[in-house]
């Protein structure tokens, strides 16, 4: 079998792969915090939106074109794209024991934020780190000639 990317409706991720999985195809929906969190709904999204992967041999995919939530299936001239099996693994293998993918932050390359809420809206900030725990950020913020450091909600920031 092999694995093949899947285009989905808007927002319907999760209702393809339950209904897949009632189809009896093996689906993989890679999924993560998302940040900064969402105003409405759930923390937890899809770490591709609008895609997730199925393993099928090709005589299986007119099932999973007609199945709830799918559009079509990712295809460069005509032909439905192939990925490794190594790239569903490294996913795999970057889940936590919740199923979430972690990404890794990297301190080398600081994030411009803009601060959307509270008395610094509409302010700049660069991300010192998050505080995952309390769903803050530690913004450091350039204030009378010095990085000041300052701890937000992180609702309150959005990548500039």
């Amino acid at each position: 079998m092999s694995w093949y990317v899947l285009q989905t409706n808007r927002n319907k991720e999760r209702l393809a792969q339950l209904a897949l999985r009632e189809r009896r195809v093996e689906s993989y929906l890679p999924r993560m915090l998302q940040w900064s969190r969402p105003a409405v709904g759930s923390a937890v999204g899809p770490l591709l939106p609008g895609y997730l992967f199925v393993d099928l041999q090709p005589e299986r995919w007119q099932a999973v074109t007609t199945t709830p939530g799918v559009r079509a299936f990712v295809s460069f001239g005509g032909v439905p794209a192939m990925i490794g099996a190594e790239a569903i693994v490294f996913l795999r293998e970057r889940e936590g024991p919740d199923g979430l993918v972690r990404c890794e932050e990297h301190a080398d390359a600081p994030q411009q934020v803009r601060i959307v809420n509270g008395p610094f809206r509409g302010l700049l900030a660069v991300i010192e780190r998050r505080l995952p725990a309390q769903e803050r950020v530690r913004v450091l913020m350039q204030v009378l000639r010095s990085e000041t450091p300052v701890e937000l909600p992180e609702r309150w920031v959005r990548l500039a």
